[in-house]
């Protein structure tokens, strides 16, 4: 089964800490926009994304937000277990592009955590390629234009899916980014309109993708590096 599974760390685990692991898995379906976890709530769950994209969200208490991480096939929520941390989140956790994933119980999660190391080297890891996504980006929210943040979203997001296409609003763009929805429309019209992107009734596609990592910043090969990086010393 383990072939079977696009979920990187769970497909890397050695053998026997999988099958260890396989029969606490639970298959879930995910719809976008959904929501998993509250701010201030308790983690039931640990989610491996499988072709779902999730999303860690900042809550201000006037209602606005902005998401500080992409969670693909090549994560897994759930990193404060590695501290034994069991303090309620202090950030949301919703679906940014529907589809499957994994899930298991934190206490089984963590309880797996201390029996085998693969699982524990996997998750350190990760934690490294995380913590440079959300510094960088919180760096890039405030020194960068609405058009470059954009392009590093877009190329992070299609990096999880390995697909250049997406089922999008401009609204929900707009919540992703923290920014007005006037400023997505105005910033992806222009990008259309050279060649960028393709954007019809909430489906966008990525026309091309050398053009669009020319209009990013630097924040976005700085993520990517991390990412690269931390695939090849795993593998």
């Amino acid at each position: 089964m383990k072939e079977m599974l696009t979920n990187r760390i769970l497909s890397d685990l050695p053998d026997a800490e999988f099958a260890r692991l396989m029969p606490l898995l639970e298959p879930v379906s995910l719809s976008a926009g959904g929501r998993i976890n509250g701010a201030g709530d308790k983690a039931r769950f640990v989610y491996f994304p499988e072709s779902a994209v999730l999303s860690c969200h900042a809550e201000m208490q006037d209602g606005k937000s902005t998401e500080i991480a992409l969670i693909g096939r090549d994560g897994v929520t759930g990193l404060a277990s590695l501290l034994g941390g069991s303090r309620p989140s202090p950030h949301t956790l919703g679906v940014t592009v529907a589809g499957s994933a994994l899930r298991v119980r934190k206490d089984d999660f963590e309880r797996e955590l201390r029996a085998g190391e693969g699982l524990l080297r996997a998750l350190l890891s990760y934690v490294g390629d995380y913590v440079t996504q959300v510094s960088q980006r919180a760096a890039c929210a405030v020194l960068h234009r609405m058009e470059q943040r954009l392009a590093v979203w877009l190329l992070l997001l299609t990096d999880r899916l390995e697909s250049g296409a997406v089922e999008l609003t401009q609204e929900r763009i707009a919540n992703h980014l923290g920014v007005r929805r006037a400023g997505v429309t105005e910033v992806a019209g222009e990008l259309q309109r050279r060649g960028v992107i393709s954007y019809t009734r909430g489906s966008l596609r990525v026309v091309n993708r050398e053009a669009l990592e020319e209009v990013a910043c630097e924040c976005y090969a700085a993520m990517a590096g991390a990412r690269r990086q931390r695939q090849s010393t795993y593998h």
